[in-house]
């Protein structure tokens, strides 16, 4: 369970944010603005066909069965809210919609096995709008960009992504495009998706209430989450595992990297329960927040109220969880567990890092190689860490001492440490409770 966090430094200016990017969003609630859902003309040939995941969606006839894409276009053009337009299986090209609904309108798959697929997906200024259990699929065709992209929301409120799946393109045998990109928005809401094959995942950029839940990211080249000026951000449940390059590609790779975009900062920051695993792919920075070359002495550019807690991060690279100028900052019951790359050394090595200039800072009950930044600040707390280490057997904390293995990288695709009992972790209660209940156990 995720404890609660109070948020003595208030909620920083989140009313003039909102007024600020998505003030016209009122009026998208009962705009009769022009919606289009184009025919069928795929951003590649191979787009929406070959074999593809089934989506996690129960099978249903509710709603007007949809058989076609003028069909479909048919329907979203009378559409008043509430309706459900449950689709068969099959390619129903770009889905471009511009228009916003008194009540939620839902797009759904009839059928998880045969779900209807989608070569674009643009939503401008739509509101109200619920897409469950549809497949989102980009093929690669030379000339593309790593930062093409097909599938975006902007300027829209109230839209929620569920049971579906992002594909992504393939370039020199690794991911290729951006999936899903995210501007200007508000009450946006991802949930029981997969994310695959992408150079960044999921980016964005001036939203107010943003969740991220209960997904899955792998197969990533560079960033998983990369987002800026976020008001309100949920990333919780998720996993994200195997992120991989390409020989000789200068890509960086961050899990989660939460931007100084725009010139500001981003407030109210929850990443929890997640599990976070290199497996058999590249290591990658984890949980980045930088400076980006800002002024962090700027009140406006230091991200506020974080909270950080309960999740397990299997990775080589010392950026465990590293954080610039937070005001307002707990990070709680995490392990940071180092597993092995080809290179040696310290930069190996997953740490806890906080620049020293953060404020009202609590560092408690963590399993992790080491803690930095911490100087006797007033506003400080760093309680009942376990310091663990996989570098001396003959000194506290090394791992054959802390932890059962029950899967490895290497040899399994994923890892899963288990806890040992009598251990330092076990005996100062750290570390997060998800290693208690693996799904292989």
């Amino acid at each position: 369970m995720t404890a609660a966090v109070a948020f003595p430094h208030g909620t920083g200016d989140r009313g003039g944010f909102l007024m600020r990017h998505i003030g016209g969003f009122i009026g998208i609630l009962t705009c009769a603005c022009f919606t289009l859902l184009t025919l069928p003309t795929p951003a590649s040939a191979a787009a929406c066909t070959g074999a593809k995941i089934a989506v996690n969606t129960n099978a249903t006839q509710d709603g007007q069965i949809i058989r076609t894409p003028s069909e479909l276009s048919s329907a979203l053009r009378a559409a008043k809210g509430g309706e459900t337009f449950t689709l068969e299986g099959g390619n129903y090209g770009p889905l471009k919609i511009k228009k916003g609904f008194k009540k939620p309108v839902t797009i759904r798959s009839a059928s998880g096995r045969a779900p209807a697929c989608f070569t674009e997906l643009r939503l401008n200024n739509a509101g109200n709008l619920v897409l469950d259990g549809l497949v989102f699929d980009y093929e690669y065709t030379s000339g593309d960009k790593d930062a093409a992209n097909r599938f975006s929301i902007l300027g829209s409120r109230g839209i929620t992504i569920t049971n579906s799946i992002f594909d992504g393109g393939h370039r020199s045998g690794a991911g290729h495009g951006r999936g899903l990109r995210i501007r200007d928005s508000a009450k946006i809401d991802i949930s029981n998706s997969v994310f695959r094959s992408w150079w960044k995942a999921l980016t964005g950029d001036s939203i107010v209430d943003l969740k991220i839940r209960g997904s899955e990211f792998t197969d990533i080249r560079s960033d998983g989450l990369a987002l800026g000026v976020v008001d309100g951000l949920l990333i919780e449940a998720n996993r994200m595992h195997n992120f991989r390059g390409v020989k000789g590609n200068k890509d960086h790779r961050d899990m989660i990297q939460i931007l100084r975009s725009s010139n500001r900062r981003s407030t109210d920051i929850t990443i929890s329960n997640n599990i976070f695993d290199m497996g058999a792919g590249d290591y990658a920075q984890t949980i980045w927040m930088g400076g980006d070359g800002k002024d962090l002495g700027d009140p406006m550019l230091r991200h506020q109220n974080v909270l950080i807690e309960n999740n397990v991060i299997y990775n080589a690279h010392t950026h465990g969880i590293s954080l610039h100028a937070i005001d307002n900052l707990s990070i709680r019951k995490n392990s940071v567990i180092r597993v092995h790359r080809n290179e040696k050394g310290k930069v190996t090595i997953p740490r806890i890092s906080v620049s020293p200039g953060s404020t009202s800072v609590v560092i408690e009950q963590n399993a992790v190689a080491g803690i930095r930044g911490y100087k006797n600040q007033a506003d400080w707390a760093v309680l009942n860490n376990a310091i663990i280490q996989d570098q001396s057997p003959g000194q506290p904390g090394y791992y054959d001492r802390e932890f059962i293995y029950y899967a490895t990288g290497p040899a399994n695709g994923y890892n899963e440490y288990g806890v040992r009992p009598g251990s330092r972790i076990d005996q100062l209660d750290a570390g997060s409770t998800l290693v208690r209940n693996y799904p292989t156990r």
